[in-house]
């Protein structure tokens, strides 16, 4: 999730049709005839209905990484909240497990954590991986498999080893910035597809690259914590081909079950894409940086490792077309989706990045979250349906708010599947929807405060408690019936605007 800590103030409010015909180009074409919006949609039996978390978000004893080091160093985390101090998920795999069963979910993304599996750089080398660590994963694939519930498992979400990154040393190259870390990727997911690959068949293999990125090399409220252009945009240019040769690997590696059967191995990324919309639209300048964050933002990565199509220099001009590393590599695309953001003249102007934009108290009539964001359904469609341009199935891999009082999350979740209704309707494949979280999680630089779940967490029990947020009878519903109509989502509670702030991002 893209969580710039830059606030700017002047803003207009535009839909997502008006934008999409202010940076149109040329003569534009007469509109069809309005089309009369439906009052039901409904999903195929196949439709996967999931939810989401990430290993370090859920997990403890992960203090030996990148993340555990950056909470541990003062003023890094929203009240100083402790990753240790959370769900503690691997001590609830069976109860967490059948809240999903319970709901009638049919799949669960998450992630293994390479720092749990080789928690020292010589367990790694050794191909030694920690037993307890290991078995973790294969109780929780294996707990899966036993309720129906499709694993889709995520590679890297964020989180290295403290011996791929170590957020102490700033100044040195970290992560994807040093020379071996593209193929230790490559055997990590290698050794992941031999293991695991017998019982799942969809990979992400790089969660929300671009703001990994952009968060820990601009924003620097990630680790390493510096804000450096230089470093960001080679960060980008590695982990395109770190996910080209994951995929290969996980392909490679891929494994039938016991009984010769099951489905060929399905990789792509988790991709964020945001609506960019121009503080004034009546201006050039901010028509054309909407146009140029899309391409940055949304569509350089998806570029590279779908059509093999590179803009090396950040110019918005291909400058490699159809490299045989790169392209072809997705099998899906993953998508994430939490809203809007602004750009234009009133946007910080950075080498390579261009505009960066705001989202962040946008000045607009639109409901906001706790984290301050534009809650902007209508703005799916046009980031499912720039998306669909590169005719690959789509998963929703994250979608949700923060919303710890529980007043918005079942319209808000009512109104996300209505879009993707809808863009079925219109012929996008769409397969999946996980909503983002399955549980109350640390929320990175925001800590406990931004509460996700489905399920709250009361982080003051030593048993961790878990309780139904409003929006679970409605999922378990949806997805036992396959249809929602717009009459359910008319009689859900309207939006309260911000209704418990937390420290933005």
């Amino acid at each position: 999730m893209l969580r710039l800590v830059l606030r700017l103030t002047g803003a207009v409010s535009l839909t997502a049709g008006a934008v999409a015909l202010a940076v149109g180009c040329g003569e534009a074409e007469p509109d069809p005839l309005p089309q009369p919006e439906p009052t039901e949609v409904t999903f195929p039996p196949e439709f996967l209905w999931g939810t989401g978390t990430a290993g370090f978000q859920i997990e403890s004893g992960l203090d030996h990484t990148d993340w555990g080091i950056w909470a541990s160093l003062p003023g890094k985390i929203a009240g100083d909240d402790q990753p240790n101090d959370g769900p503690d998920a691997l001590a609830h795999i069976a109860s967490d497990v059948g809240l999903m069963a319970t709901m009638g979910l049919t799949s669960y993304r998450f992630s293994i954590e390479l720092a749990r599996v080789y928690p020292t750089r010589a367990d790694f080398d050794a191909d030694t991986p920690d037993v307890a660590g290991l078995a973790a994963y294969d109780e929780l694939i294996d707990a899966l498999g036993d309720e129906g519930i499709e694993p889709l498992v995520t590679l890297h979400h964020f989180v290295w080893p403290s011996y791929v990154r170590d957020p102490t040393q700033p100044t040195e190259p970290q992560g994807f910035e040093r020379d071996d870390t593209v193929a230790l990727f490559e055997s990590w997911c290698s050794r992941m597809g031999a293991h695991f690959g017998d019982r799942v068949d969809l990979w992400v293999t790089l969660n929300e690259p671009l703001v990994e990125a952009s968060v820990g090399y601009l924003a620097s409220i990630f680790p390493p914590g510096v804000s450096d252009t230089d470093r960001l945009v080679a960060v980008m240019k590695r982990q395109v081909h770190a996910h080209a040769r994951c995929y290969d690997a996980l392909h490679e590696t891929d494994q039938t079950d016991a009984n010769g059967d099951g489905a060929a191995a399905m990789v792509s990324i988790a991709k964020h894409d945001r609506v960019y919309e121009p503080f004034d639209a009546s201006l050039d300048t901010d028509l054309d940086a909407v146009e140029r964050a899309t391409h940055f933002w949304n569509r350089w990565f998806t570029d590279a490792i779908v059509l093999g199509d590179l803009d090396e220099d950040f110019d918005g001009d291909v400058d490699v077309t159809g490299d045989p590393a790169l392209v072809g590599r997705a099998d899906y695309l993953g998508l994430n989706y939490y809203g809007v953001s602004r750009v234009g003249t009133l946007s910080l102007e950075l080498p390579h990045v261009g505009p960066v934009p705001v989202q962040i108290a946008l000045l607009n009539d639109r409901p906001k979250t706790d984290l301050r964001w534009d809650i902007y359904p209508a703005g799916f469609a046009v980031v499912i349906d720039d998306m669909a341009r590169y005719g690959l199935p789509i998963y929703i891999t994250e979608n949700g708010l923060a919303d710890s009082e529980d007043v918005n999350r079942s319209r808000f979740l009512a109104e996300h599947l209505f879009e993707i209704g809808k863009a079925m309707l219109r012929g996008v494949d769409i397969r999946g929807y996980y909503h983002w979280s399955l549980i109350d999680n640390f929320e990175w630089a925001g800590g406990f405060c931004p509460r996700f779940g489905f399920y709250s967490v009361d982080y003051d029990s030593p048993e961790r408690t878990r309780s139904a947020t409003a929006a679970v009878p409605l999922m378990a519903d949806i997805a036992a019936t396959l249809r929602l109509t717009q009459a359910t989502i008319d009689g859900l509670p309207a939006y309260l605007s911000a209704p418990a702030p937390c420290e933005g991002f």
